[in-house]
């Protein structure tokens, strides 16, 4: 490859380094491979006055090493359980926001998330989520998705994904074809997904066919395998006939194909990452993402280079994908337009705040009518909050149901408890003593012990209030007699007003977005 042509790759390159500052090897990466694209976790970030520091010192390399445009600087910041920034505006996820059944309040979402991510220097978000989540069992989707109803789900990614646009941030729609009926997490090994076609048209590809014919400018694909559009048992992100027959031909997409990060198990445990790049590029992908380990970005970049020099992929094949994100920056990216310092004075403000928060209030969902009494003792039994995948890495230290119970209730008390059953003991005495209980969950299914706990409670004649801290699915495991609480998501905000609610200071207008029992409730 000469000169112009490494030049031409290192825009398709997506990179991620440890640290909150720019290593020594990032920026020998953007010096000397022209790497065009930084992705950030939240191993990256500490503040916003920090992560404006980080990013403007990569764009200082990028422009230091010659670079035409800004670098595109990503994140997931999907809101929610999938967070990636410390100190901005807590924003509802996807499934809250689908409880609501209130469009308006993503394109919200999607213009208050893109203003933060501009004033501290990213300038590309992995969001929204568009897969339909219409398998209660899905290790990995889960809350991320707005529902189960695949034209709700287009509506709502749709409006977020052009909020964000609108106010100067690309969004990324994930991941095509779709993941939401899935049962094994692609971190992990590579899930299938077994269903016909028609039945793909009918649910997976309504939501990115919304969402394409309202302008998508990014999608990233999925590491799954479909057996109705690819016969070899590989994974979407290197299947020509998925990136490139179905997405480019049959859907008509001209936008940027991004993979999803390349050294995820599903790539890793087959093809590997090197070879995965150059097969993902051959199947249609214009980003090739390996977010974590430069042992296996330098290979990535030495394979492509091979791959080239072999007559794999040729200058057109070369050409196609750098148009199409050089197009991309054009449109959203500026030396002129990079943040400054006073652009964090809104960040985190207690006006867009307040803004969320009533957004937040608007999706707290309930089943059954019991209600609490400030007035009277409250307990509160809590398990550990449930973050099962590598893209849910933020997790809160505390359970943030205690902080927000201990302000709102005259009297409370709050344990912990675990699935240690011989420890429980204690807490059922304890639990003699109040008339008002509340047990805390989070994702039942992944961890059973806490449906053997509220048993052992109704046993001893107790009615626990059930507050479902994260998966609303929680309900298959709780009798139909107490009274459920869904808050979606285990943020501040989210249980704040499903509190407020409990202690009748609140409405319960949401509405379940999937099923959680045998009767479609």
């Amino acid at each position: 490859m000469d000169e112009e042509q490494k030049r031409m790759l290192g825009q398709l390159l997506v990179f991620g380094f440890h640290g909150t500052t720019a290593t020594p090897e990032i920026k020998a990466m953007i010096r000397n491979h022209y790497v065009g694209n930084i992705i950030l976790f939240s191993r990256n970030i500490e503040t916003p006055e920090q992560l404006l520091t980080l990013t403007s010192d990569l764009q200082k390399a990028a422009k230091e090493a010659g670079h035409e445009r800004p670098l595109a600087i990503c994140v997931d910041q999907e809101n929610g359980t999938v967070r990636r920034l410390s100190g901005v505006t807590a924003l509802p996820g996807a499934m809250l926001l689908g409880a609501t059944h209130k469009r308006r309040y993503a394109s919200i979402v999607g213009q208050l998330t893109a203003k933060e991510l501009r004033a501290v220097g990213v300038n590309w978000n992995l969001a929204p989520v568009a897969d339909v989540n219409n398998n209660p069992n899905n290790p990995v989707i889960g809350v991320r998705s707005f529902g189960e109803d695949p034209s709700k789900v287009g509506d709502f990614a749709k409006e977020m994904m052009t909020g964000m646009q609108a106010e100067g941030v690309i969004a990324t729609l994930k991941h095509f074809p779709g993941h939401g009926d899935t049962v094994v997490d692609s971190h992990h090994a590579m899930p299938t997904i077994p269903h016909g076609l028609k039945r793909l048209q009918q649910v997976e590809l309504v939501p990115f066919k919304a969402c394409i014919e309202a302008g998508a400018e990014a999608i990233m694909s999925a590491h799954i395998h479909f057996p109705a559009l690819e016969t070899e048992p590989v994974p979407a992100t290197i299947s020509y006939k998925v990136m490139t027959e179905l997405l480019r031909h049959e859907l008509g997409y001209s936008g940027v194909l991004m993979t999803d990060c390349l050294e995820m198990e599903a790539i890793v445990g087959s093809i590997g990452t090197a070879q995965g790049a150059v097969a993902a590029l051959l199947a249609g992908a214009d980003m090739l993402v390996v977010s974590h380990c430069e042992s296996r970005q330098r290979p990535t970049v030495a394979a492509l280079e091979a791959a080239f020099a072999e007559g794999r992929f040729d200058q057109k094949r070369l050409d196609m994908s750098f148009q199409r994100i050089d197009a991309l920056k054009a449109k959203y990216l500026s030396w002129d337009r990079l943040p400054r310092r006073e652009d964090l004075k809104n960040v985190g403000s207690t006006f867009r705040q307040s803004e969320a928060n009533t957004i937040y209030a608007d999706g707290v969902t309930a089943i059954g009518e019991r209600k609490l009494s400030p007035h009277q003792p409250v307990l509160l039994f809590y398990g550990n909050v449930q973050h099962r995948t590598p893209a849910e890495e933020r997790q809160d230290e505390d359970h943030p149901l205690v902080e927000a119970l201990y302000k709102q209730a005259a009297v409370a008390k709050a344990i912990a408890f675990d699935d240690e059953s011989q420890k429980w003991e204690r807490c059922l005495a304890e639990a003699d003593l109040y008339e008002q209980i509340i047990v805390a969950t989070s994702n039942i299914a992944q961890a059973p012990y806490q449906q053997r706990f509220i048993h052992a409670l109704m046993a001893k004649g107790h009615k626990p209030i059930i507050v479902a801290t994260q998966n609303p699915y929680d309900y298959r495991f709780v009798s139909n007699s107490l009274t459920f609480v869904a808050t979606y998501e285990p943020t501040e905000p989210a249980v704040v007003a499903a509190l407020a609610y409990l202690f009748g200071r609140g409405e319960a207008n949401g509405r379940l977005p999937v099923s959680v029992s045998d009767d479609g409730r």
